[in-house]
């Protein structure tokens, strides 16, 4: 019985320390600003549900970039929540053309449900795109950032609209969220 609580109590500090570690990191990505020195090959816009606030500022976070000369495109990714919707991905170009007095190169990856759907599927779209800007919402920066490393992007810079349109206690939620969703992610980023 004392082995099996020994045990216990090292798993639950193991995993305490995990945890704290990887919110050390989620925060401290997400709170860096990024330098993007160059023009990147690519910025690319990660989805949230269409018709919202995160979608829309992402959207035009990317815009502002490129309008700024740091990419030499722009991959929109992201799929369908339903089948009565357009995807993330068409909604943002929607945005974009709605914003821009001139046409942006605009790859549109229409398939993805996951972080690491958006990467993977937006890579073999333009498997040329080494270097990388991404664009999402702050506590989503640092879980994006590595799985593009993974998948070969480098260097691979990020960029956040200002977080205005979350509350407080959303942005503690979305920290934390996003955190577990880091953890989850580690086998992926360590064995795929």
């Amino acid at each position: 019985m004392r082995k099996i609580l020994k045990i216990f109590k090292i798993t639950a500090l193991a995993a305490a320390v995990l945890f704290l570690v990887s919110f050390s990191v989620v925060f401290g990505v997400g709170q860096y600003h990024c330098q993007i020195p160059e023009k990147a090959d690519a910025i690319i816009v990660l989805g949230a549900a269409i018709n919202t606030p995160a979608l829309y500022n992402r959207s035009m976070q990317g815009l502002r970039l490129y309008q700024q000369g740091k990419g030499a495109e722009m991959i929109l990714s992201g799929g369908r929540i339903s089948d009565q919707d357009i995807s993330e991905a068409q909604y943002m170009k929607k945005v974009i053309e709605k914003n821009s007095a001139r046409p942006v190169p605009l790859i549109l990856e229409q398939n993805s449900h996951s972080t690491f759907e958006n990467i993977k599927n937006s890579k073999a779209l333009d498997p040329q795109a080494k270097s990388l800007v991404i664009v999402s919402d702050r506590f989503h920066l640092a879980r994006a950032a590595l799985v593009a490393k993974r998948n070969g992007f480098g260097p691979v810079y990020w960029s956040a609209p200002d977080p205005f349109y979350y509350s407080k206690s959303d942005l503690i939620y979305y920290y934390f969220r996003e955190t577990a969703a880091l953890v989850w992610y580690l086998p992926k980023l360590v064995f795929n």
